[in-house]
């Protein structure tokens, strides 16, 4: 298992609106980047602290998506047009 800092950021006309940012544990960066490729949504709850919820929304479109061996950052249009950008980093 590895942890995971992910950071959401809700945006409205290209401005951040919202933030939030949690600790999750998953198995590995390889699957974690996976769930994104082949946009999987998987429920987690924050290793620290109490915050829970989906990484990526059920049927929501990937976009933009990058990443390397320890970041990984995407956008996110949820069922009702919610845009969503995504910033992870691997903790080390």
């Amino acid at each position: 298992m590895v942890k995971v800092i992910e950071t959401n950021l809700s945006m409205v006309d290209d401005q951040i609106h919202d933030f939030q940012s949690r600790v999750i544990e998953v198995s590995s960066w390889e699957d974690f980047r996976n769930e994104f490729l082949e946009n999987v949504s998987v429920t987690r709850k924050a290793s620290v602290g109490s915050m829970f919820g989906i990484t990526i929304p059920h049927g929501a479109v990937i976009e933009n998506l990058e990443y390397s061996d320890n970041t990984l950052k995407c956008d996110i249009y949820s069922y009702s047009d919610v845009h969503t950008k995504k910033i992870c980093y691997l903790i080390q």
